[in-house]
Parts: C-alpha cells; sequence; structure tokens
C-alpha cells in the first residue's frame, strides 16, 4: 500500500466524467465503503462536482445521501478531517481529488502506542562529562523577513518538572515553570499524544509519501551505520544509533519540506530543553554553557534568501509577467512609462499577519547628495554658456528636453530659469522626502495599487484631453525621480519558499544611486530571467544577442551563466496565417481552413436571411401605420355621422394625403393597398414614391369629376370597416411578432456557428502557438549556446592564437542548450482564465491555465529556492545532531560504571592528549597546505597573466578614445565617433551614459581588452580549480578525523573496551558534517567576494579619468568639442600603462581578502571542530576526577538524568512533530526518571560513589573549568 493514492487516482481517473468542468471546479471521485482500493475499477468510483472552496464535510453529506450510510473519507491513508477545503487537496494538480469512503470511526485505523508503562527502561550508560564547545552559528546576518517562523514554544512544554528538590534557585524554577501547565492541559496534552499513535502499516505508507522510509538504521550502507566496538553502553547506545540513523536519512535524502520540518522539530526540542538548565545556570558555569549553546542554536537561523532578477527590454513584458507569477492582477506598475524603467522593484514574501497589512511597500528615497549630484548634471545640460534655458529643451528627445521633464516633474512649480541647484534643495517638498523610507501597508490589492502608484507614475505623457472650458488641473509633484529602490511584500504562493524576485532596470541608469542598487542585486543573484517578446526572441536572435558581450562575459566571470532563465512573453500575439507557414503547419491547417469558410458561408446565409426578415417586418410596421391613418380618417366618418352629417368613403387621395406628408417608414418603397390580405399575397408589389403621389392625384380628379355617383356610408358601414382595420393590425402585429421570434432563432444560429467557428480558429491558434513555443524553445536554447561558444572561441583565440583549434569545445554546448530554461508565457491569458481582466475579450488558443506556461514558471520560481534551503537546513541539523550527541555524552552517566583507577586513567588520558596533539598539528598543516594549494591556483591563472594584459589594454585604449571622437557613422552607430552633445553628456556622468541610442560607457570600453583576455583563466580558477582544492581539504580533513578515531578505538579495544566508544563511532560523523558544510560556507565567500573582485577593474579606470571628464564637462565655447576630443586623448595616452596596471593591483588586493577569508573560515572550523572532539573525547575516555568519598550534588545528577530521559524519548518518538514520546509529554516523562534518580540518590547517601564526571575535579558546589 507504499502508493496506494496514486493507484486509486490513476484507475478513478480513467473513468473521468466527459461532461464540461470550469477551471474553478473540481471532480472529487469516491471509492465507496464495499470496494476494495487493490481490486477496484474505474467504474467503481461515484464522481461529484465541487467548487475547491467546498469543505469535505459537504462531499461526504452527498456521498451518505446518495448511499444512506454513514462514513469518513480516507485520503492519503489518513482519516481526512473534514472542514478541509477540496482545493487544499489538489496534490496531483489536476483538480481530481480521489477518497476512499469507509465506514465505522476514523480512530479504527489507529492503535494504541506502547504505554509507558510497557516500555523497557534500559540502563544509562555510565559515561562522564566534559563542557562542550561553542559552535559559529548557521547564519549571523537575516537580511531579509522569511515566509518560515518556528513555532514559539508553550509555557508549559518544559522539562524541569522532572528534577526533585535541588538548590534554592533550580527549585524556584521548577516550581514556577509546573505550574503553568494546568491540570486540563496536562489531561489535553496526553489525549492528543496519545490519538498520534498510527497502524505501522498505514505509517509506513506515510513515510514512504514523505521520501523517508522507515527501515532500521542498520539497513542503510552509510559509514555512519557501520557497526562498531562493542561497550557497556548498552541500549542507550543502541537508541542513540537508531535515533541517529534516521536523522541522518533526513539530512541524506529529505526533500526541502521535510528538512524544515525536522529543523522546526529540532528547535522546539531545544526550546524545551532551556528550563532545565536556566534553574542552575546562574550556580554552576557548566550548566550556563550548555544554556548559552541550546540557545545559540534555537535562535539561529536556516533561512536565506534567493534573489531572481529579472531583466529585459522596455516593452517586453517583464511586470505584466511579475504579476501573473503572484496572481495579481495589477500590484507591480505596468504604466509607469519613465519610472518603470528606472526604479528597481523587489517583491517579497510578506510575513506580516496583519490583516490591513497583506500588501505592505516600502518605497527607499535618493540621499540629497545623491540628488545634488544629478541636478548639477541635469543643469548643465538645460542650461547654455549664458545661463538660458537651450532652445531644443522643448524636444523630450533631446539632453536638454530629458532632463527639463525631470526637474520640472519634481519642482512643477519652479521657475527654472531663475532657479539654482541650491535653491531646488532647499525646497521643503523635497528636502522632508530625501533619504527617508516611505511606507504603504493595504488591505487590499487595489488600494494598495493606487497608493503605490502615486509615488512611481510619470504623469509627463498623460494623453487624457480636457473639456471646453474646463479648468486646466495644477501640476503636482512626482516622486520618481526621486526613488531609489521600492520594496513590495505580499502573501504570494510563489514567494513563499524564500524567493526574491527584483525587476531591474539596468546598471546604466543616470541617476548613480540607482545604478549602484542595480549593480548591488546583480553580483547577488542566484537566478537570472532574461524576458524578451516570442515573435522578436528567435528573429532577433535574442538569447544570444541582448545581453551583449560584456554582459555574456560578466556572466562567465560570476560564473553564473548556467543560471540563466529565459522568458518568453506574449505568446498570446500570433497571426494563423503566418504562424502556419513559417512553421511548415499549412497542411495540417488544411481541414480546419475548410470548417472555418463552411462556417463563414453559413453565417453569411444565416445573416442574409435575418436582413430579408428585417425587410420584411419593415414591410409589416409600413402597413400597420397605414392602418393606423385609415382608422383615424373612418373613426372622423363615425364623428360626423354621429353628429347627423352625410358622408361618403374616402377616397384613395384622401387616404394617402395623410401618410405622403410624412416621413417614409421603408427605406425604398411604399405600400399601394391596406387590405392585409392583399399585402400577404403580395409582399413584393411595390411601386416607387413618384407613382404613388401620380395615383393620389389621378384618384383625386376622379373624386372630384364624378361627386354624384358614390353612395353616401351608413353607420354601419362605418363599423364595418373600422372593425376589419383593426383586424387586419392585429393580424400584422402577430406577423411582425413571428418574424422577431425568427430573426432571434437565427441570431442565436449564428452566434452558434461564430462560437464554433472561434473554437475552430481558437484550436489553429493553439496549435500555432504551441509549435511556435517548442520552435523557439530549441531555437533559443541553440542560440544561447552558440553565444557561449563564439565567447570562449574569442577568448581561445587571443590568449594563443597559433595553438587555436576551432573544433575542439572547450565545454559540451548541447548540454549548455538542454541546461537553459526557456519558458513561453502569455500573461494577458493566464489573468483571463484565471478570472481577472473582466473587461478585456477571451485570449484564443488557451484551454487551461498550465498552456499559458505561468503555473510552470511560478514552480520553476519556487524550485530554484531548494538547494538553498535544503542547504541550510542540513547545516543547522548537522550541528543538531553533534549537539544532542555531546548532551547525550555528558548527560548518560550515573557512575555506576567506571572500572579504570586512577592510575589506568591517567595513562588513558596522557595517550588521549597525545593523539589530540597530533590531530591539531594535522589539521593546521591540512588548512596550510589548501591555503597554499589556492593562492598557487590565483597566481597561475591570473596574476601571472597581468603583464600581458596590462600591454594589451594599454595598447588598444588610444586607438578607442579616438573612434569616440571620430566622425559619426550614420550607417553603424557602434564603428563611429559620438556627437559632440553625447560626447559631453558622457563625461558629464563620469563616462557612463544611457539615452534613446542605448548604453554608453567609456571606462568598459577601455578595460574590454583586460577582461576578454582574463575571462577564460578567471574562469577555470573559480568555477572549476579553487572548488576541487576545497573538496579536497574536507576529504583529507576527514581522513585526519577518521584516523584518530581508529587509534583511539583500537586502544579501547586493547584494554576491554569504554563506555561510550561506540557513540564516539556516530559522533565521529557529524564532525564529518561539519567540515562539508564549512565547504559550501567557504565557496558562498570565495564567489562573494571574487565577484566584489571583478568589478575592480573598471571603477579604478573611472577614478583616474575623472578629471579629464571634470576637464571636459567644463569647457564651453567655439572649438570646445576639438579640444575636449585632444585632451581625452591626451589624458589616455599619458596615463594608460599606470592605470590598467593600478586596476589588476586593485583586483590582487580583493582576491588577497578573500583567502585570508578562506583561512579564517577554515582555521576556525577545523579548531572549533577539533574542540568538540576533545571535549567529547575526555569525557568518554578521561572522565571526571572525582576523589573518593565526594559525591556529584544530587541536582545535578538528577538534571542529567532528565536531560539523558528527553533526549531518550526523544529518539523513541522519531515521528511525533508535537510531543515525543505518545501519550506522554516531556515533563510528565522527566518526572519519572528524576524520581527513581531521587531513589538512586537517597541509597547513595550510606557510601562513597562515583557519579558523572567532568573534566575537573569538584570543590564544593563549583566546578573547575577544564
Amino acid at each position: 500500500m507504499a502508493d496506494i493514492e496514486s493507484i486509486l487516482h490513476d484507475t478513478a481517473k480513467l473513468n473521468e466524467p466527459d461532461s464540461q468542468r470550469e477551471p474553478s471546479e473540481f471532480w472529487i471521485a469516491v471509492l465507496p465503503h464495499h470496494k476494495d482500493p487493490l481490486t477496484c475499477t474505474g467504474s467503481d468510483f461515484l464522481w461529484f462536482k465541487c467548487k475547491g472552496k467546498h469543505t469535505v464535510a459537504k462531499v461526504i453529506s452527498a456521498y451518505v445521501a446518495k448511499t444512506s450510510t454513514n462514513v469518513y473519507f480516507q485520503y492519503r491513508n489518513n482519516a481526512t478531517p473534514q472542514h478541509t477545503p477540496v482545493r487544499d487537496l489538489n496534490f496531483f494538480g489536476d483538480n481530481i481529488i480521489v477518497f476512499w469512503a469507509r465506514t465505522g470511526k476514523p480512530n479504527t485505523l489507529q492503535v494504541e502506542a506502547l504505554r509507558p508503562d510497557q516500555s523497557t527502561q534500559s540502563p544509562r550508560v555510565p559515561l562522564h562529562n566534559l563542557m562542550n564547545q561553542m559552535r559559529s552559528p548557521v547564519s549571523a546576518k537575516k537580511a531579509y523577513s522569511s515566509p518560515y517562523n518556528n513555532d514559539s514554544p508553550s509555557g508549559s512544554r518544559n522539562l524541569t518538572d522532572s528534577l526533585p528538590q535541588g538548590s534554592a534557585t533550580l527549585r524556584s524554577s521548577i516550581h514556577n515553570v509546573a505550574n503553568s501547565l494546568s491540570d486540563s492541559a496536562l489531561r489535553s496534552l496526553k489525549k492528543e499524544s496519545s490519538d498520534q499513535s498510527i497502524n505501522p502499516e498505514i505509517k509506513g505508507v506515510a513515510n514512504e509519501s514523505s521520501g523517508i522510509s522507515d527501515a532500521p538504521a542498520s539497513d542503510t550502507k552509510s559509514e555512519a551505520d557501520e557497526a562498531p566496538i562493542t561497550s557497556s553502553s548498552g541500549s542507550s547506545s543502541s537508541a542513540q544509533a537508531k535515533q541517529s540513523g534516521r536523522l541522518q536519512k533526513v539530512i541524506t535524502e529529505g526533500s526541502p519540506e521535510v528538512l524544515e520540518a525536522e529543523v522546526k522539530r529540532s528547535v522546539r526540542f531545544l526550546n524545551e530543553l532551556k528550563p532545565l538548565f536556566e534553574g542552575s545556570a546562574a550556580e554552576n558555569e557548566h550548566t550556563q554553557h550548555w544554556l548559552t549553546q541550546i540557545g545559540t542554536m534555537a535562535d539561529q537561523t536556516v533561512e536565506s534568501p534567493t534573489i531572481i532578477g529579472v531583466v529585459g527590454n522596455t516593452g517586453a513584458g517583464k511586470s505584466s509577467i511579475i504579476n501573473a507569477i503572484l496572481d495579481e492582477e495589477r500590484l507591480v506598475p505596468t504604466n509607469c512609462m519613465r519610472a518603470c524603467t528606472a526604479v528597481v522593484t523587489e517583491l517579497s514574501w510578506n510575513s506580516n499577519n496583519d490583516p490591513d497589512s497583506k500588501y505592505r511597500a516600502d518605497i527607499e528615497f535618493i540621499h540629497a547628495s545623491d540628488w545634488e549630484k544629478e541636478l548639477r548634471v541635469l543643469f548643465s545640460e538645460l542650461l547654455d554658456a549664458s545661463g538660458n534655458i537651450r532652445h531644443d529643451a522643448s524636444s523630450i528627445e533631446s539632453d536638454a528636453g530629458v532632463a527639463y521633464a525631470k526637474i520640472r516633474a519634481v519642482y512643477p512649480k519652479i521657475d527654472l530659469a531663475h532657479s539654482t541647484v541650491e535653491k531646488l534643495l532647499e525646497e521643503p517638498c523635497v528636502r522632508d522626502i530625501l533619504g527617508t523610507t516611505k511606507k504603504i501597508n493595504r488591505a487590499a490589492p487595489e488600494p494598495f495599487y493606487l497608493a503605490l502608484q502615486s509615488y512611481v507614475d510619470s504623469k509627463e505623457k498623460s494623453t487624457e484631453k480636457k473639456k471646453k472650458g474646463e479648468r486646466k488641473e495644477m501640476k503636482q509633484m512626482e516622486f520618481w525621480p526621486l526613488i531609489k529602490v521600492v520594496r513590495i511584500f505580499t502573501k504570494s504562493e510563489a514567494l513563499s519558499t524564500g524567493a526574491v524576485v527584483v525587476d531591474l532596470p539596468g546598471v546604466h541608469d543616470s541617476n548613480a544611486a540607482r545604478a549602484a542598487v542595480a549593480e548591488r542585486y546583480m553580483k547577488q543573484c542566484t537566478g537570472l530571467w532574461i524576458v524578451a517578446p516570442i515573435n522578436r526572441a528567435v528573429d532577433d536572435k535574442a538569447a544570444k544577442n541582448l545581453m551583449g558581450e560584456s554582459f555574456k562575459r560578466q556572466l562567465k566571470y560570476d560564473g553564473t551563466y548556467s543560471r540563466v532563465t529565459f522568458i518568453c512573453s506574449k505568446t498570446d500575439d500570433i497571426s494563423i496565417t503566418e504562424a502556419s507557414d513559417s512553421l511548415g503547419l499549412a497542411e495540417e491547417m488544411v481541414e480546419n481552413w475548410k470548417k472555418v469558410d463552411n462556417f463563414e458561408k453559413e453565417i453569411s446565409l444565416q445573416n442574409k436571411s435575418v436582413e430579408e426578415l428585417k425587410e420584411s417586418k419593415a414591410i409589416y410596421d409600413e402597413v400597420m401605420n397605414e392602418i393606423d391613418d385609415q382608422v383615424e380618417i373612418w373613426e372622423k366618418l363615425k364623428d360626423e355621422i354621429d353628429d347627423g352629417k352625410t358622408v361618403y368613403a374616402p377616397t384613395e387621395g384622401s387616404k394617402k394625403r395623410k401618410r405622403s406628408a410624412e416621413p417614409k417608414k421603408s427605406k425604398k418603397h411604399a405600400r399601394s393597398r391596406t387590405s392585409l390580405s392583399e399585402a400577404e399575397d403580395e409582399l413584393d408589389d411595390f411601386i416607387d414614391d413618384d407613382e404613388a403621389e401620380q395615383s393620389q392625384k389621378d384618384a383625386s380628379c376622379e373624386s372630384e369629376d364624378e361627386p354624384n355617383h358614390v353612395e353616401p356610408l351608413t353607420a354601419e358601414a362605418v363599423d364595418e370597416n373600422i372593425a376589419e382595420l383593426k383586424t387586419n393590425k392585429k393580424i400584422a402585429r402577430r406577423e411582425r411578432t413571428q418574424i422577431d421570434i425568427k430573426v432571434k432563432d437565427l441570431n442565436e444560429l449564428i452566434k452558434g456557428l461564430e462560437r464554433k467557428k472561434d473554437g475552430i480558429e481558437a484550436q489553429m491558434s493553439a496549435i500555432c502557438i504551441a509549435g511556435r513555443n517548442d520552435y523557439s524553445k530549441s531555437a533559443i536554447q541553440q542560440d544561447f549556446a552558440a553565444g557561449i561558444k563564439e565567447l570562449d572561441q574569442e577568448n581561445a583565440l587571443e590568449e594563443d592564437e597559433e595553438n587555436f583549434d576551432p573544433d575542439e569545445d572547450v565545454r559540451d554546448y548541447d548540454e549548455v542548450a538542454r541546461s537553459l530554461p526557456v519558458f513561453c508565457v502569455s500573461s494577458r491569458a493566464y489573468q483571463k482564465l484565471s478570472g481577472r481582466l473582466q473587461r478585456d475579450n477571451d485570449v484564443p488558443g488557451f484551454q487551461s491555465l498550465r498552456e499559458t506556461e505561468i503555473p510552470q514558471l511560478q514552480a520553476h520560481c519556487k524550485t530554484l529556492t531548494e538547494a538553498g534551503r535544503a542547504s541550510n537546513c542540513r547545516q543547522f541539523l548537522n550541528n543538531f545532531c553533534q549537539l544532542i550527541n555531546s548532551l547525550n555524552l555528558w548527560s548518560s552517566n550515573d557512575g555506576t560504571g567506571v572500572s579504570l583507577s586512577d592510575s589506568q586513567k591517567a595513562t588513558e588520558a596522557k595517550f588521549l592528549n597525545k593523539s589530540l596533539e597530533n590531530l591539531e598539528k594535522n589539521l593546521d598543516k591540512s588548512v596550510e597546505s589548501c591555503l597554499q594549494e589556492l593562492k598557487q591556483i590565483l597566481s597561475e591563472n591570473i596574476f601571472e597573466k597581468y603583464d600581458s594584459i596590462v600591454q594589451a589594454a594599454a595598447n588598444e585604449a588610444v586607438p578607442t578614445a579616438t573612434k569616440w571622437g571620430a566622425p559619426v557613422n550614420q550607417e553603424n552607430r557602434a564603428a563611429g565617433g559620438y556627437h559632440w552633445s553625447t560626447y559631453k553628456a558622457i563625461c558629464r556622468r563620469d563616462g557612463v551614459y544611457t539615452n534613446a541610442r542605448g548604453p554608453h560607457d567609456f571606462n568598459q570600453e577601455l578595460t574590454e581588452p583586460m577582461m576578454k583576455l582574463l575571462a577564460s583563466h578567471w574562469e577555470k580558477a573559480f568555477a572549476r580549480r579553487l572548488p576541487q582544492v576545497l573538496e579536497g581539504f574536507a576529504r583529507s580533513s576527514n581522513e585526519l578525523l577518521k584516523s584518530f578515531h581508529q587509534q583511539i578505538e583500537s586502544r579501547a579495544v586493547q584494554h576491554g573496551g569504554i563506555a561510550g566508544v561506540a557513540m564516539l563511532h556516530q559522533q565521529l560523523q557529524n564532525y564529518k558534517a561539519i567540515l562539508k558544510d564549512s565547504i559550501k560556507q567557504m565557496n558562498e565567500v570565495v564567489n562573494a567576494l571574487q565577484r566584489e573582485a571583478n568589478r575592480e577593474f573598471t571603477p579604478v579606470i573611472a577614478g583616474y579619468l575623472a578629471s579629464a571628464y571634470a576637464w571636459c564637462a567644463a569647457e564651453t565655447g567655439a572649438g570646445q568639442y576639438g579640444r575636449m576630443r585632444q585632451h581625452m586623448l591626451a589624458h589616455i595616452d599619458n596615463n594608460r600603462s599606470v592605470m590598467f596596471a593600478e586596476a589588476c593591483q586593485r583586483v590582487k588586493d580583493r582576491l588577497s581578502i578573500m583567502c585570508r577569508a578562506v583561512e579564517e573560515i577554515m582555521s576556525n572550523k577545523t579548531d572549533e571542530v577539533f574542540m568538540l572532539m576533545r571535549r567529547d573525547y575526555l569525557t568518554v575516555i578521561n572522565g571526571a576526577l572525582v576523589p573518593q568519598g565526594e559525591l556529584m550534588p544530587k541536582w545535578e545528577r538528577q538534571l542529567r538524568a532528565a536531560v539523558s530521559k528527553a533526549i531518550e524519548d526523544r529518539q523513541d518518538a522519531p515521528g511525533e512533530p508535537e510531543s515525543h514520546i505518545p501519550g506522554k509529554t516531556i515533563p510528565e516523562a522527566a518526572t519519572q526518571v528524576g524520581t527513581e534518580s531521587a531513589v538512586v540518590g537517597e541509597a547513595a547517601n550510606t557510601k562513597a560513589e562515583h557519579v558523572e564526571m567532568a573534566d575537573a575535579p569538584y570543590e564544593g558546589n563549583n566546578i573547575k573549568g577544564g
């Protein structure tokens, strides 16, 4: 039954109902209570459809109503809580949940755990104690708040209840803690603990599903579980080995979620140990040491941020993709124009649980000094030599126009022509906000978005038109030029595991503070996402060219090119015709095109029928209008008869006179008859308007010529005519109604045909989108690998042209291509399918959220955090194992097993100290050897190359500077020079400037020859050689530890065995793990410091050119451009050799700092491990030198007993997250041991005895530190 849930799910899915289901709905398959899950078929399941918010209880009610049987639901081998929403059970991700209906009560699946009184109490091992060494924390610095918070330990969950009478301070502490637990709370804890005993078969399935088997530790093949020598440690050593084996299996094989759960459990246990030592900490430095060490480890943090940088050109859709990843319609501004391309936006998990702060933002503003520097640059571009605003300031494309717009945005009411930088800096509205951080807290996304927009949005290009006569709105101050960085905190699932997504505008920002922020994030990035629209990604070879040569080279220096992810955006933007032709899908589309054509023809025919019916309806409308006219005439005749007048039947002229004076109801024709029967028989019998008017005139003439031939009308004849007209109108109305019904039916038919046509077109779009996605992914991967290959070959050619072989690959480029993650996403389709963007039309070509690839990108975002999370948890758990084992060695000796005489102890202590001295020397030699090898690698691969790269850069410096001042090449701007205004703008900004034509960096261009020549050597040193050296250090150090232990172990066997050596064998694995963790820490330090170092070349060059930049920027008047070029050339020529050599020396100094940092970590870690080993081995081999006739204080014997019992209890309950012994809380478990210790203590008062040993003799109640 190890995978019963997968079997049931797959079996049920074979018979999934065919009826439609909305994306937010779920299918619930229930295996009836009388069916066997191992022999069932797909047809056995009962199916229900429900919303994701519905609970399991609602589904159970539906099942009971259908079967008349009371049941509970089993899911993933556990009774499912009825309050659980079904959406929380969607572990397979397909919105199909499978339950197994069971009769009876849920606790029938559970069995009673072994009660405490049924367990066998193994005798504790006679060991001795020695104060342990303080270890380094996992993380000394926490830069980000984490989504994971350790549960605070309950005040009632402590161990002090186990201690009998002791010192006054200790008794007081015990009394206070014990009183914090009420009887009802204890009963509740007992009940909860007893309810957690699970059937072994079910428990095995649960453990297997979590990725950790329940096999005994002895079944594993690890070195930790090799059988050590036997000793008198007995069952305590065996229990410790079993617990360590389980924990080691978690550390080795556990997923990040399992590791994090184990860390929480371990922290909870440490917090429960604290109260045991707190009462005696002030009286005994020994217990104070343990208390400090436990507290330090409990307070360590295992969370670290995973920074993901998102880069891409303007309009690539970065913000829309980020909003989709966060599952928000609008959170990151998407229309802030200049602001959204200038401000770094960081998005991370919101750890604040205040409902009113569900969405938070910190808007950090630049400092006054940064704004002053930028204002001076902007004024120099805005004003001419005479201090007037330049004439081209009205053009937003010019440098003066950009400067004017930026200053005007911040100071909308200031007259810039009569202002100065000093006056602008003193403006209160600006002065008060510079250097501050504005906080925004909102409960809902829409008000949060609006509040954020008020700060980061740019209104300079507003297209809203004012109505005539409407007063023009007064311009308000804008903040976006003053913003340094925006940090947004939200409870998005994609960020829940520690991912920090950063929207990076680039490092060439005109504001130095923002550029520095972007550069800092680039150095810290764990992953880099490159975004480009899919319709340009392949054609423009974006993966190969988008980043630029210098950017790709920087990736090689940083060792992060393998962490790049490419995202093709806007996949919904597609032309079926163009895509089918270019992708070779024309033949596949033939049948679909035929269907579309048929639907269009049918729709056209039905539309024609609708038009004909509408014309018929218009005729009936005209008939009814004419009938109304005739009824009005005949009713007047009736009134005249009633008045006693003689009347005659109206002639055709009189009938038409009124209607002819009114507008025609029909577009082209008018009816010539009033009889409905005639209208029905001759619907197509129309006459022109001219003929109608002529017939009216003729009829009128006849009426005037022959009045004597017409008989007067009677009242009865008039009534009959009125009745006939009304009857005809009723029939016309009925016929018109029938036409309306037919038109409505036809319109519904047309809508159905259009839906079918749209469905076919959506299928065609889906085929084209999928085809383009597949093609794009492959093409982008190949382009990316080709770009890396070109860079490698360029470096190899320049390094050794004579031996360059283009057919010899530096790396496996096919693997480089395969390893590049590519996602083709449609944020618009994802938002629409998720129920957002209600006002937008449906996006064709997407039937499910998965087809948009946003869910895959969200999962990828979380996956990027797994390595860091798992590594930090393993480091914590390795240290935890070492601490618990040391505590066990200290606490588990009751003094009854000491068999060595004082002279034997002295001999063994002398041998141990000699062995420890040798171990310390050997570890120091290992550190020194590793550092020498590390420095040798740096010298061979980097420092020895300095002379050649300095010479190459110096040779290229003058030609490069000459090219800057060459005539502008309109056809190839990269090959030609700069316009004088651009040249000067670059100088004003210390060599770095970005305009409409892209970024320009004089400093980087000068260092480019050095960077190109050094790139492959740098990568070889830091990506391949140095990690190997550090791994070799770990292996050599582990061999030294192993050799030391074998020496001690062999000595113990020769003397008949010493208690605790078996436990030291397991402790040896913890020492090795600690050293292995230190390699990760050293690699992180090396990577961080080498990224700092490789960026030092350019700042040095910028420093040397600073005076030249200032001179050129200050130059004015006629001929200024020529003087600027000459000065710059002369300055570079005079300083080229010195400045490049200085840049190399600066980098060397940085790398020397890196070596010292590695040496410090390496020395500290080996010293820490040595001190830990020294303490543990002395505890076991030498023990406490307790003079005969003196006793260890009773309270300390009982304290050690309680600690030992707590550790044993934890070992007995490896899977319990909340309590360590089924059916028993730790205080209760410890009390039993404390009572036993008290009895032993009373018996021991009548004679001298040996007690737990320390590393120094007892003198009263004090212990001397060893």
